[in-house]
């Protein structure tokens, strides 16, 4: 049951009782003592009653001396002001609090709460970011950067080095066993019979106009009418180069490592390759930027940007993963931020006070004491509670003093 609900019955009841037994009260002492404390008890609790409902409204209409919250609303709101101010938020306590709360334990307390949160807010502030630079201002800059870039590059050296760390390269013999795979799959499917029997023709056509009568006729004799045969024995050779490729005995192999070799050493220290294929990629990369390079750029930037959001608040995620987890660069976070925030404690201290104003300018009086009864009503009711009480233990008091007195 309410604290409010008993009061009510309380005051109720004495009401009654008094009622009943005030023409009862001479009949005998019980019903005496009965009348004095019922009305006792319904003096004291209406006057309770009285007193706890002038603070919130007009009991009965009156004016006089009730409805005091809302009439003191202007007084309540400057002391709560003062109270945060003065009392609870000094200056001085909020630099203690700002020096033991450091805030890079607060940022890893939030984020490690939040983190779903955290990083929903960073990914919204990225696409917000992202749906306001101009695409087109973005393409002039890094197109136009990207073209002086790719001039001053040495993309002939950059490639050297490439191929001479790929003879170290841990995944080599696993990726050449991939690529051999690729090789003999092209192969199978481009030099089919039909293919190496046109090629076979040909080679025999040739040989026919220019090699030395005699022994062509008898090497025709020998090899020409075998054709099926012989088709599919070079087909068979042709295949089976894809398997000399992962085999470092190989005559292909060593050929082609040679090979491999002088290219990259060439690349490296000869000054007309360098020139030639700098100048080959720096012209692929201008003409790729001034044709489709537009068009590319901005099918990319549309179709990426939720991808590339994602990227950059994963990447701020990972940097403040990262800074926390160095205690140095904690420290170091902590008293940059101390430094500059300390001197502007003073005006966040008033920033306070008129935040707590202005949040309790929004109530007007009767809203105000709408809002006080409603937090502090059960609390209040037991005052009209004891007061009964109280008032029913006087007036028995009062009768027992009264009845002892007649008898003397």
């Amino acid at each position: 049951m309410k604290k409010k609900t008993l009061a009510d019955g309380i005051l109720a009841a004495s009401a009654a009782a008094a009622l009943v037994s005030a023409p009862l009260m001479d009949v005998s002492p019980l019903w005496g003592g009965i009348f004095h404390v019922s009305f006792a008890a319904t003096v004291a609790g209406f006057a309770d009653w009285f007193g706890v409902t002038s603070l919130f409204r007009r009991p009965f209409g009156i004016s006089w001396r009730t409805d005091l919250i809302s009439r003191s609303r202007d007084k309540i709101v400057a002391m709560a002001r003062d109270m945060v101010m003065e009392e609870l938020l000094t200056e001085r306590r909020m630099k203690a609090l700002l020096v033991e709360h450091t805030a890079s334990s607060v940022v890893e307390g939030w984020i490690e709460k939040n983190r779903g949160g955290v990083r929903k807010i960073l990914y919204d502030a990225a696409m917000v970011i992202l749906s306001v630079v101009d695409k087109d201002w973005l393409w002039q800059v890094s197109g136009g950067n990207l073209a002086r870039l790719s001039e001053s590059l040495d993309w002939a050296g950059y490639l050297s080095s490439v191929m001479q760390s790929f003879r170290s390269y841990e995944g080599r013999d696993e990726l050449l066993s991939v690529l051999a795979g690729e090789v003999r799959s092209f192969l199978q499917d481009e030099f089919t019979l039909e293919e190496v029997r046109k090629i076979y023709l040909s080679a025999w056509e040739r040989y026919e106009e220019t090699g030395w009568f005699n022994f062509h006729r008898i090497f025709r004799n020998v090899m020409k009418d075998r054709e099926e045969e012989m088709v599919a024995l070079v087909r068979s050779k042709i295949i089976s180069l894809a398997d000399t490729l992962t085999d470092p005995e190989s005559d292909t192999s060593r050929a082609i490592g040679e090979k491999y070799d002088e290219i990259a050493e060439k690349l490296a220290s000869d000054g007309t390759w360098k020139r030639r294929l700098n100048h080959f990629v720096v012209g692929q990369i201008q003409r790729g930027l001034s044709g489709k390079g537009k068009e590319i750029f901005d099918r990319l930037w549309d179709g990426k940007q939720e991808e590339l959001a994602s990227y950059m608040a994963d990447t701020v995620l990972s940097l403040a993963d990262e800074m926390l987890r160095d205690e140095k660069k904690r420290r170091t976070f902590d008293a940059f931020l101390l430094h500059r925030i300390l001197p502007h404690v003073g005006e966040i201290h008033d920033m306070v006070g008129k935040v707590v104003e202005k949040r309790l300018d929004r109530y007007d009086g009767p809203a105000m004491a709408k809002l006080a009864e409603e937090g502090a009503g059960e609390d209040v009711a037991m005052i009209r509670i004891n007061g009964s009480l109280f008032g029913a233990v006087l007036g028995l008091l009062f009768y027992a003093a009264t009845a002892v007195g007649g008898t003397l």
